[in-house]
């Protein structure tokens, strides 16, 4: 697991000084945390070409940011290049936020903004208003893609966490011999309300990463579900 780190700012920082303020305030577009205040305006700044992440350029601008370390990611971009992102997630809800190049982030340059992550306004009151994560999709032939880490042996099968990257499920059942898939597809058939038939459950990235696709639910339909079921 990536260490978590939180930099944060203090509560005097929380709000800009007054009416004629240049500082602008933005929370993450999920849950209503506040992650980053900064001396210009998101719509303002350059956009990538790749995946359309803002580019603040701390050179140019203030940035105090609120947030917990992600981890080291690497991407595949095109012609063999390989991209290093440092992500960083929200405090509140987990989701990915910002990522940088460089480890250490008071040397970084640049801080990337997530497109679509971020809001000017405070908090999304009702958990069930919020965008759909990226963990939840919707695929080719109205199917719908849910990204689960699942831990088997645990006291129970539960869904403890839903956020930007997965669905976290935990499973009885031990991972050999398919027990632990069985166990994940009939729990996962009862919080959606569909049959086995209406489910298929597909390898991800790694051993504890699955990836289910279900039929006859859409993506908002799904995360509504998968939330009221969460047990932390």
């Amino acid at each position: 697991m990536p260490k978590r780190t939180t930099h944060t700012y203090s509560s005097e920082d929380a709000a800009p000084d007054g009416p004629d303020s240049d500082l602008f305030v933005y929370y993450c577009k999920h849950c209503g945390s506040h992650l980053l205040i900064t001396d210009t305006q998101l719509q303002k700044m350059p956009k990538r070409k790749t995946d359309k992440a803002y580019v603040l350029d701390n050179n140019k601008h203030l940035a105090r940011l609120n947030i917990s370390e992600g981890g080291k990611v690497l991407l595949k971009r095109g012609e063999g290049k390989v991209e290093k992102q440092f992500r960083m997630n929200c405090v509140g809800c987990e989701l990915f936020v910002f990522y940088r190049s460089e480890q250490d982030l008071d040397s970084a340059s640049l801080i990337y903004v997530v497109d679509g992550a971020l809001s000017t306004v405070a908090a999304e009151t009702n958990p069930q208003d919020a965008p759909v994560p990226p963990c939840i999709s919707q695929i080719d032939g109205g199917l719908v893609q849910v990204a689960i880490e699942v831990e088997d042996r645990a006291q129970r099968s539960a869904i403890t966490r839903v956020n930007a990257d997965d669905v976290r499920v935990t499973v009885a059942a031990p991972a050999a011999r398919g027990e632990a898939n069985n166990e994940l597809l009939e729990f996962m058939g009862k919080v959606l309300g569909l049959r086995l038939s209406q489910m298929t459950l597909q390898r991800g990235w790694n051993n504890k990463s699955k990836l289910l696709v279900v039929e006859d639910l859409s993506a908002r339909q799904v995360y509504e579900k998968l939330l009221e079921a969460v047990q932390p």
